[in-house]
């Protein structure tokens, strides 16, 4: 494992600021918060070579699912149970919902879709299998991932459907496209992950066609929850999330970017849950 030596300054700065340590990280990781913009970051995270493979994200989910498992057996098990419950019963997946809305307002003969941290193509698979047959014959899914492993299932499954997975970073895997490619790009579980969310959003606005939107999902650092929870948060994971956004701070980096927030409700942002959305477009 490579500690950063040099420790990373706020990710909506182009200079260092004025900083302060919060008490939630385990050592040797460093949380920080920028006093100037408000954003919480990780100011030492892996480099992005051991996000592919030592810290990638199936080797890190399964080390925090035991550690959790194991601090908190009655807690784990009843939060995997509701879980559970709300996917298979209730049949509840927000993002997936927000996204099938966006591709059925996407015009044009072809309906481009990417997911920026793809994972399994868990995501994806659900969205196309759920779309009605005139929509999934005209939409083409793509990912990018940074996890080898990862990348090379959902890259299987993709090009099934006529699409494909591309093995890196999200920064250089969004030059692998056109600029005006996608109609709908699909940031749900990673702005967090990724040391460069500011810029990773600008290259996004570009690869949108006009009108074209992105959907971000990100855990809520200001939840009642992580005041209640403190260091136990769930939205902590240490140490492949390296962002922390409030509904502010996620509106100040959209806005830096070029990108209008058009969907922030007050449900979609609610401090009652651990996850907050928003979709975003180009400004005009």
């Amino acid at each position: 494992m490579t500690i950063a030596a040099r420790l990373r300054i706020s990710p909506l700065r182009a200079h260092g600021g004025d900083e302060i340590d919060l008490p939630y990280a385990p050592s040797p990781w460093r949380l920080k918060q920028c006093r100037q913009t408000g954003i919480v970051f990780l100011a030492n995270p892996p480099a992005y070579e051991e996000l592919s493979q030592d810290f990638a994200y199936e080797v890190t989910f399964e080390k925090e699912t035991q550690a959790r498992k194991q601090a908190e057996p009655l807690r784990y098990a009843i939060s995997t149970a509701l879980k559970r419950f709300r996917g298979r019963i209730l049949k509840r997946n927000k993002s997936l919902t927000l996204v099938q809305r966006l591709i059925r307002d996407a015009r044009g003969a072809r309906i481009n879709v990417l997911d920026v941290g793809c994972g399994w193509g868990s995501l994806l698979d659900d969205l196309f299998k759920s779309l009605p047959a005139d929509l999934r014959g005209k939409s083409v899914p793509h990912g990018i991932e940074i996890s080898q492993e990862l990348s090379r299932i959902s890259d299987g499954k993709l090009r099934k459907a006529g699409g494909r997975c591309v093995h890196a970073s999200a920064m250089d895997g969004l030059d692998d496209f056109d600029d005006g490619y996608f109609d709908v790009i699909i940031m749900a579980s990673f702005l967090e992950h990724d040391i460069n969310p500011l810029t990773v959003l600008e290259r996004s606005a570009k690869r949108l066609k006009p009108g074209g939107s992105i959907l971000v999902k990100v855990p809520n650092y200001n939840c009642f929850n992580r005041y209640l929870r403190g260091s136990r948060w769930c939205g902590f994971r240490w140490p492949d999330h390296v962002n922390y956004f409030t509904p502010e701070t996620l509106k100040a980096t959209a806005r830096l970017a070029g990108l209008d927030v058009v969907r922030m409700s007050i449900l979609d942002r609610s401090p009652l849950s651990d996850n907050m959305y928003a979709i975003l477009r180009r400004m005009k």
